[in-house]
């Protein structure tokens, strides 16, 4: 992902593999990933194509699973690489989107997860509240945006 950076379909394979190899609990999988420095790699790819939707919701999908489960840690090297601001633009850029909505505000309550004040200041400082808001008015008939949208908020 790192030496193609700028290549679309490279970002969208990429997050699909992270988001893939942490699904359901490996948090053992998750640290390896972190580790290797899939954050950095991850929020790159969504600031190079946030115009692609199928690049961002992949995206976002692997930092929800990444910040899933309990480590604390792993939720802050998330929010350290830039994870709420590339989740937020993404939300912002494809509005009308539920699989970007629902991804969305998934990793938002993923990160937001642990009981960490600032992680959650941090969250609505980048513009969170507002985006998960618009994610639900946008896509109120999709039981799964607003189902995240929830979980998001709480």
């Amino acid at each position: 992902m790192e030496a193609h950076v700028g290549h679309a379909l490279v970002a969208h394979q990429g997050c699909w593999a992270i988001r893939s190899l942490t699904f359901r609990d490996n948090d053992g999988r998750r640290e390896q990933l972190m580790d290797a420095g899939a954050a950095a790699r991850i929020v790159a790819a969504m600031e190079a194509h946030v115009r692609y939707p199928d690049v961002v919701t992949q995206g976002c999908a692997a930092i929800a699973n990444l910040a899933a489960g309990g480590s604390d840690g792993r939720r802050e090297q998330l929010m350290d690489a830039g994870a709420a601001a590339r989740i937020v633009a993404a939300m912002e850029a494809h509005v009308g989107d539920a699989d970007v909505a629902e991804e969305g505000c998934t990793a938002i309550a993923n990160l937001a997860a642990g009981g960490s004040d600032g992680r959650r200041e941090q969250l609505m400082d980048a513009g969170a509240a507002a985006r998960i808001v618009a994610a639900m008015e946008a896509h109120v008939r999709y039981p799964d945006v607003v189902t995240q949208g929830c979980a998001a908020i709480a």
